[in-house]
């Protein structure tokens, strides 16, 4: 389980099908932990929506932290 980037705000790319219903697209959260399940990474995400789910990293996008200039 790697949290080197746990509490890094994110939303979905798309919409994401999940075993707890659909996540909407440009929904935000909180990453919480990356890890590989089964053979697949994927990012485990607390969702302002009230979901807690995982998802594959390709279908989030990580937010830039206000304040900091690229």
């Amino acid at each position: 389980m790697n949290q080197s980037r746990a509490g890094v705000r994110c939303r979905a790319l798309c919409n994401v099908i999940t075993a707890k219903g659909l996540l909407p697209r440009d929904t935000q959260g909180i990453l919480l932990y990356e890890t590989n399940t089964l053979g697949r990474r994927v990012v485990m995400v607390d969702w302002d929506n009230g979901m807690r789910t995982a998802v594959p990293p390709h279908e989030i996008a990580v937010l830039k932290p206000e304040g900091i200039r690229t």
